[in-house]
């Protein structure tokens, strides 16, 4: 294969890629966002009852996932997914939890946070 092929080849990947991701970050929420320029980070969340793939619990649990994605242009070029298990209770009400009510159980960059983080984040992504 020669250098001719490959560029496209490349473009094709790349260009899958970042559908992919846009597919999959579509169906969540947007929590918050930071726009410099080009470049946007946001965090994404999304709580519904899930089974994980080699989960060893029977039935589909309740679960928070969050995503903080990159985009150049409004194209999604990186993420990152933290997925928290919530209470048994939260169940019944999975479509009523709001993005606060657990965000404590999530690591530092997909916690709701202060805009000093975010403005980190979204320097980081030049």
């Amino acid at each position: 294969m020669n250098a001719l092929m490959l560029v496209p080849l490349a473009a094709l990947v790349l260009a899958g890629r970042s559908l992919h991701l846009r597919w999959r970050l579509a169906a969540s929420e947007c929590v918050w966002h930071v726009r410099h320029g080009l470049f946007t980070v946001e965090l994404r969340r999304d709580a519904h009852l899930a089974r994980l793939g080699r989960d060893s619990l029977e039935f589909p649990q309740p679960r928070e996932f969050r995503v903080l994605a990159t985009c150049v242009a409004g194209l999604p070029v990186w993420s990152q997914q933290s997925i928290v298990s919530l209470p048994a209770e939260a169940e019944g009400c999975i479509d009523d939890v709001a993005a606060a009510d657990f965000d404590h159980l999530f690591d530092d960059p997909f916690r709701l946070g202060s805009s000093q983080r975010r403005l980190r984040l979204a320097a980081r992504a030049h």
